[in-house]
């Protein structure tokens, strides 16, 4: 089954959010919100308030959905590691 979840999240501010649209395929809509906790910046995943709507949608739609949110930038980018952010110490001799 292939669904279609509206999900809150970011980091956008005291008290704002951005809404996005993801989706997935499951066996239910209980595995589906259940994927969708495990998401990356959604809020509120202890609870579950960060997703906002589950809806079951066709193959098509589903296919089409997943190209659309390759190509978003905000959906896509990847931190780098700790490690590759610090800047080297340099050794100098006197």
């Amino acid at each position: 089954m292939y669904f279609k979840l509206i999900l809150e999240g970011g980091h956008v501010g005291a008290g704002k959010s951005l809404e996005t649209v993801r989706f997935f395929r499951a066996q239910s809509t209980l595995d589906a919100f259940d994927l969708a906790n495990r998401v990356p910046r959604v809020k509120g995943k202890s609870i579950g308030t960060g997703v906002k709507l589950v809806q079951q949608v066709s193959r098509e739609e589903y296919k089409e959905g997943v190209r659309r949110t390759s190509t978003d930038p905000y959906l896509n980018t990847r931190r780098k590691s700790r490690r590759s952010r610090r800047k080297s110490k340099e050794i100098l001799f006197h």
